[in-house]
Parts: structure tokens; C-alpha cells; sequence
């Protein structure tokens, strides 16, 4: 039940998110701008997602990690209400404010709540398993919102997952409280707790380098989510649910992923080989989107955004769980925030900057090219450090 609750808070907290990524070509039109603007969207929602996280450890001090999910959920409720409301660019933004301000104290709880009553045996398995909440809320959005939009609208169908949210976050409410951990009793600041969890990070190179490199992974995550549709309705001619249908199977194959790699890590291979295989696997996924074009076979698509999934969707779980072993004690919730804001900083700066360089290129495909760049450097890192993960 524990793995259950936070795997439903996940992915409602990213479906929310992915909605008007995945709206997007509907939402520009309605709004009068290019649909590669709704990347500043992602930016201003990650933005808030970063500080937000940032604070995750002392607010977990103050409400619990249940309680604050709540919130959490509540937060993005109000932001996309915001947007429904008043559709405009300005409201737009303030929704990507509320949503990232939910979305980037999630993990942290989950991970307070799991590394609880979770066997350390089996910590890569169940934090991926969870983590298939992030790929499971895109499978949603991608396919539940391009179909419900037509059907009734998509004012609407926003207005549905606006009702989803509240009773998630209602239904939370009455969770058992022993399943969170017991208060620590020590109450820091703000600013007193997320300083110490950076200075921890930097101060372990494991973590460091985990860190560094979920920033260059959470570019190239964020890329395909956010332009993956526009990129195939807008260039390559497909239908917008078709084009819906083949980033949900990346989505889909991020779940898969997420489980496998998760119960890999556990049994077989350690969390470095993981992790640069991974690395590789985005790195020729990103090639292979950048030939895809309208004579591209159905099947030569699913392949590339299946492999495209498994891999830059897929890495979440094993890279979490990996934090919450290397750090302190008792601080897996803030040092989880504190690594999570340096991955929400990769896609701040990611989808912007992927949307500058396809319109100054002529096309979303080398924008995807372009994740060459962060893949590359996250294997030249993970290469340098392999003899700091197999020490304990």
C-alpha cells in the first residue's frame, strides 16, 4: 500500500506537469504562440521545482513526507485551475509556478516514506518501480489528453484532471501516519538545511557525480517529453494522437525500463555499468530521432522511442536509490531534494535551450541531435569516477 500511494502521487504529480507539453500544439493556437514557447513553460515549472526541492528537507521536518504530498498535489490543482480559468500566457506561467512548486518536493517524501519500509536488498527494485510513476503520468498524458481534448474540449479535459488531483490529495490524507518515519525533533531552517545537503553532496564524490549527471540525463528526459509530439506532428505529418500514441510507447517503455534497470542494479550489475549504459543508449537514441522523417517506417519509430524511453525515462530509479544508500542517515530527504534541484536545473536550462537551437537550425531534429552534448559529458564523468562507486 505504502509503494501503491506513492506510485499514484508520482504520476498524477507528472501528468499534471506533461500536460501542456503534450497540449501543445492546441494550447499555442489558443494563445497565439509558437509551440516550441511551451518549453519556457517546463523552465518556469522546473524553475520552481528546483527551489521547491531545495526546501523539501526542512518542510519534511515540519509536516511529514505525507501531509506534504498532499500539498504537493493540492499546489498543482490550484496552478492548472489558475490556467482554466484565465487561459493566457501570464497564467500559463503561474501555473507552471504552483505545478513546480508541488512537483519538486515528491520525490523527496516518497523517498522519506520508502526508505522506511523498504528492505535495503531491494531499494533499486521498489524506488524504480515508484519512479514508473514519472513515465506512467506521461503514458496518461500523452494518450488520455490528445483524445479527451477532442471529446469534450480542451478546457474540459483540463478541468478532469483538476478533479483527479483534489481527490488524490484528499484520499492521502487518511493514509496511516506509522508509515511515515518518526520526527527527527530537530527542527533547521531552510536555508540551514539545503546548504548542508549541497555541501554533503559536494563533499562525496558519488553523490557529486550522480548529480552532475541526472542534470545531463533530466535534458535529454525533458527533451523528448516536451517535443516529442510537435517534432513528429509538425515536421515528420503525423495526426497529434498519433503522434501522442508513439510518445506513449516511450513512456511505456520508460516503465519497463525503470523496473528492469531497478531489479538489474539489485542483482546483477552495479550502479555505474547502469548508469553508462544508460548514458549510451540515449546518446543513439537521440541520433536515431534526428532521421526520422515523414517516409520513416511506423516500426523504425516505435523502436527509436522505445529504446529512447527505456533509456532516458529509464534511469530515475537506479540513480535515486543509489543516493539514498550513499547518504547520511536519517537525511535521505534532503539530500534526495538537494541532488534533485541540480536535475531540475538540467531541465530549466534543458528544453529552453533545445528549443533555441531547433529554431535556429530549422528543425526540432537537431535539437535532438544536440543531446549529443550532455550524453557524451555524462560518460566522460562516469568513466573518471568508476573507482568512487565501488568503494563503500
Amino acid at each position: 500500500m505504502v509503494l501503491i500511494l506513492t506510485l499514484t502521487i508520482q504520476s498524477l504529480a507528472t501528468m499534471v506537469l506533461l500536460v501542456p507539453p503534450v497540449m501543445a500544439p492546441v494550447l499555442s493556437a489558443q494563445l497565439g504562440v509558437p509551440a516550441g514557447y511551451i518549453g519556457f513553460y517546463i523552465a518556469v515549472a522546473y524553475l520552481s521545482a528546483m527551489l521547491s526541492s531545495l526546501s523539501a528537507g526542512a518542510m519534511l521536518t515540519i509536516v511529514g513526507p505525507i501531509r506534504l504530498s498532499a500539498l504537493c498535489i493540492l499546489s498543482s490543482a490550484i496552478g492548472l485551475t489558475l490556467f482554466v480559468m484565465v487561459p493566457s500566457v501570464v497564467t500559463l506561467a503561474l501555473a507552471g509556478i504552483f505545478i513546480g512548486l508541488g512537483y519538486g518536493p515528491v520525490t523527496p517524501c516518497s523517498s522519506q516514506i520508502l526508505i522506511k519500509n523498504t528492505p535495503m536488498h531491494r531499494l533499486s527494485l521498489i524506488f524504480s518501480i515508484k519512479q514508473t510513476g514519472v513515465p506512467l503520468g506521461g503514458v496518461l498524458a500523452a494518450i488520455i489528453m490528445p483524445s479527451l481534448q477532442d471529446m469534450v474540449g480542451w478546457r474540459s479535459a483540463l478541468g478532469v484532471v483538476c478533479v483527479m488531483l483534489l481527490i488524490c490529495a484528499v484520499v492521502s490524507l487518511f493514509t496511516p501516519r506509522s508509515w511515515e518515519p518518526d520526527a527527527s525533533g530537530v527542527r533547521k531552517s531552510f536555508r540551514e538545511e539545503f546548504l548542508g545537503a549541497l555541501r554533503t553532496i559536494y563533499r562525496i564524490p558519488v553523490l557529486r557525480t550522480l548529480a552532475i549527471c541526472s542534470f545531463c540525463f533530466s535534458i535529454c528526459q525533458l527533451t523528448l517529453m516536451t517535443y516529442a509530439i510537435t517534432f513528429l506532428h509538425e515536421e515528420v505529418g503525423m495526426s497529434m494522437v498519433l503522434a501522442g500514441v508513439f510518445l506513449s510507447v516511450s513512456q511505456a517503455a520508460g516503465v519497463i525500463g525503470r523496473i528492469l534497470w531497478g531489479y538489474l542494479a539489485d542483482h546483477f550489475f552495479s550502479t555505474w555499468s547502469m548508469l553508462m549504459v544508460l548514458a549510451v543508449g540515449m546518446l543513439l537514441s537521440a541520433v536515431g530521432v534526428f532521421y526520422i522523417d515523414a517516409n520513416a517506417s511506423d516500426w523504425w519509430v516505435i523502436i527509436i522511442f522505445a529504446v529512447f524511453g527505456a533509456t532516458a525515462i529509464g534511469w530515475n530509479g537506479v540513480y535515486l536509490a543509489e543516493v539514498a544508500k550513499r547518504a547520511p542517515e536519517g537525511k535521505s530527504g534532503s539530500i534526495t531534494g538537494g541532488t534533485l534541484a541540480v536535475t531540475y536545473l538540467g531541465v530549466v536550462l534543458g528544453p529552453p535551450a533545445i528549443g533555441l537551437v531547433s529554431q535556429a537550425a530549422g528543425g526540432f531534429g537537431y535539437g535532438f541531435l544536440s543531446l549529443l552534448l550532455p550524453t557524451i559529458a555524462s560518460i566522460i564523468l562516469l568513466g573518471r569516477t568508476r573507482k568512487h562507486f565501488q568503494r563503500r
